[in-house]
């Protein structure tokens, strides 16, 4: 392959990692604010898509079934962006991230699963087997992997993106930021969960900007 066309196809790929750094944790943000319910019990969840908007659910399942494709690629492209001064970090951050996202795509279905139970007659009495699905091996196991890949994976890309000179300190912080707080998201019920997450979740985006504009920059500092 000729050098202009290679500097080409690297250039799209460039801008397609660039996309989901910032897409990612975007359609994850405008998905949570308008989700109905957020780890409530099969009964609440359903009751509240059931009186939910329509136009807005339907928006809230979309952005993250958008983000579980965005997350993964993002990670990967965070990871690469450091990877030439911060080789072992950016590969068991990248490794983690992509691993961690990868089920949200489950996540992003029980969304979609408890709306369409509230679109059938009786959709209430769905809830205990709503309840069970959640809750069960598979899934507790993707809940798992999903919380603690990528809430250590975006600490060690904070720490590992800024000592590669690709982010300024200030984006590093938020990144890092976001992890713990997600965690203490995990301590409160209803609204003041919903709340700490979306803070945490801007803080990812807000941290991610500077690295996806490195990533569109190609600055030679920081791409391998």
């Amino acid at each position: 392959m000729s050098a202009p066309a290679m500097r080409g196809t690297e250039r799209v790929l460039r801008i397609v990692l660039a996309i989901a750094i910032v897409g990612g944790p975007l359609g994850y943000l405008v998905g949570g604010l308008l989700a109905p319910a957020i780890h409530t019990s099969g009964a609440s969840t359903i009751d509240a898509n059931a009186t939910a908007d329509p136009v807005t659910n339907a928006v809230h399942v979309a952005a993250f079934v958008i983000a579980s494709f965005l997350l993964p690629a993002g990670a990967a492209g965070l990871a690469y962006l450091c990877y030439r001064r911060m080789p072992w970090l950016a590969t068991i951050g990248g490794l983690l991230g992509v691993v961690g996202w990868l089920p949200f795509s489950a996540l992003a279905a029980l969304d979609d699963l408890a709306s369409t139970m509230a679109q059938l007659r009786d959709g209430g009495s769905y809830a205990a087997l709503l309840d069970q699905f959640t809750n069960d091996t598979v899934m507790n196991t993707y809940l798992v992997v999903y919380v603690v890949c990528h809430l250590v994976a975006y600490v060690l890309f904070g720490i590992g993106l800024y000592r590669a000179g690709a982010i300024p300190l200030w984006a590093a912080w938020a990144m890092i930021a976001s992890s713990p707080l997600t965690i203490v998201a995990f301590a409160f019920h209803d609204g003041g969960r919903t709340a700490v997450g979306v803070v945490a979740l801007a803080l990812l985006l807000i941290g991610g900007l500077p690295a996806a504009q490195a990533m569109v920059a190609a600055r030679r500092r920081t791409l391998p």
